[in-house]
């Protein structure tokens, strides 16, 4: 390991900090057997599901844990699938299987979106909250290197397995 010389300006007050990862997301080409390897061979544990059984119409995801390790697979539903699907579809043929958004917890998700923002980072979607019967989130997304993304998650009272649909 090596070390260089940061010649920026120190980084100002932050208004909140990331206090943890939250989730890694992979794109796969069939996200139930790849959540289907993690459970067998490395021993964690289904969570939660989303797909067409639960109202999803273009995208499949799988969410896996072991421990505080949390992965979400997902795949398209449909070579043509609307909504996130497409963009789904277009990263696996760029890129293959691979990660596409590194999540990280918050504690407050619009300061560490706006301080972000501030120093340069491109936003795909600004902090919005979702809820469903379970609590409420509220999500924010960066750009960050290649087509790989970071999403800033703040739990306000959310109880559920996963996050909202």
């Amino acid at each position: 390991m090596t070390s260089y010389a940061y010649d920026g300006a120190p980084p100002d007050y932050h208004p909140a900090e990331l206090s943890g990862f939250h989730s890694v997301q992979f794109f796969s080409g069939n996200a139930k057997i790849a959540a289907s390897f993690y459970v067998t061979r490395m021993g964690f544990t289904h969570v939660a599901y989303c797909g067409l059984e639960t109202g999803s119409r273009s995208v499949c995801s799988h969410v896996v844990q072991q421990g505080r390790v949390r992965f979400v697979l997902s795949s398209p539903l449909s070579p043509t699938s609307a909504e996130k699907g497409s963009d789904m579809n277009q990263h696996l043929s760029l890129h293959g299987d691979g990660v596409k958004d590194v999540a990280f917890s918050v504690t407050d998700c619009r300061a560490i979106y706006e301080s972000a923002i501030k120093r340069g980072a491109q936003s795909v979607s600004e902090p919005k909250e979702i809820s469903d019967e379970f609590g409420s989130v509220i999500l924010a997304t960066i750009k960050t290197y290649g087509d790989t993304v970071h999403t800033f998650v703040q739990n306000k009272n959310y109880t559920g397995p996963f996050l909202p649909l």
